[in-house]
């Protein structure tokens, strides 16, 4: 029993979640970029399934799957989206 728990405790230690202002998730040391279902981007059907994270209402996608030029564009659109109202609590 003591065995389940301390490695169940050295797991939750190694995955460290945080969300930024604008709800970007950051989950040891990859980037997370958040998503409605209506405004998925259209080849994401294409993304390795291990590289989305669905929490409540809110997908967030890996930004290794996308380029520079598209992860700027979006998080500058992002302060603006009514996703930042969808918080998780």
């Amino acid at each position: 029993m003591d065995n389940i728990y301390v490695t169940n405790k050295q797991y939750t230690m190694s995955n460290k979640l945080k969300l930024t202002q604008t709800k970007i998730l950051k989950l040891n040391n990859n980037t997370y970029l958040p998503f409605l279902i209506h405004n998925l981007p259209n080849n994401y059907n294409k993304f390795p399934l291990n590289s989305i994270i669905k929490i409540k209402t809110t997908i967030y996608i890996n930004t290794n799957n996308f380029n520079n030029k598209y992860i700027n564009n979006y998080i500058s659109t992002l302060n603006f989206s009514n996703i930042n109202s969808n918080n998780i609590k």
